[in-house]
């Protein structure tokens, strides 16, 4: 099936005090080091950016397509979706907060939904323990054996993003809206060192990860 990659980088960067997407990391933007390997995966890519950034070309970041994203990010992957073509039997979806998001794992997700599913999405066991807290301040500690923490990118059926995005909801991913409508979802193993990059500190830690993958 045809594959196309929606890249999402349409955030402000509140909580790293500057759009994050476009901070240097090892020598080029965030941004770019996800459009690699998603060119690589994908037969065409659509780039979300803020809308203040649109005087960027798609030349400008090896893409296909380049929209304005939302006031938030489904808002955003729906933007991007409605610059998929059609004939696309499969998209796959990246924060481009995640750099490191090597083409192995694009493969992955992208060759589960080529078996079935209706989704794939990459994850990993969750090594803290984690807790619950309630209204009332009540804890409750959950088995972290039956967690995992989910990554991206994610691969889906088209027909079933574009279904699951036409209802307009809001969610943290992608994944959770086939959740939501009955999709099969199946998890490939996510590596560790695929991290996002939310305050200044993971730069640092990208930065550091970067140079010992070369």
């Amino acid at each position: 099936m045809r594959t196309w990659a929606v890249v999402v980088a349409g955030g402000t960067g509140s909580r790293f005090g500057a759009p994050k997407q476009f901070a240097d990391l090892c020598g080029r933007p965030v941004l770019a080091w996800s459009l690699g390997p998603a060119r690589q995966a994908c037969e065409g890519i659509v780039l979300v950016l803020p809308p203040d950034q649109l005087g960027e070309t798609a030349q400008a970041w090896d893409a296909d397509v380049v929209v304005a994203g939302g006031s938030s990010r489904s808002e955003s992957v729906r933007a991007g979706l409605a610059g998929v073509p059609g004939y696309a039997g499969i998209v796959a979806v990246h924060d481009a907060a995640r750099p490191l998001a090597r083409l192995e794992l694009w493969r992955s997700v992208i060759e589960a939904v080529v078996a079935g599913a209706d989704a794939a999405i990459p994850a990993t066991s969750v090594t803290d323990t984690v807790k619950q807290v309630g209204a009332d301040g009540h804890l409750v500690t959950l088995d972290r054996s039956r967690l995992v923490a989910v990554q991206t990118p994610q691969a889906f059926r088209a027909d079933v993003l574009r279904r699951v995005h036409s209802h307009g909801k809001d969610a943290t991913d992608d994944a959770a809206l086939v959740e939501a409508a009955g999709g099969r979802v199946v998890v490939v193993e996510g590596p560790p060192d695929n991290i996002k990059v939310t305050a200044p500190g993971d730069l640092v830690v990208a930065a550091a990860l970067a140079g010992m993958a070369r």
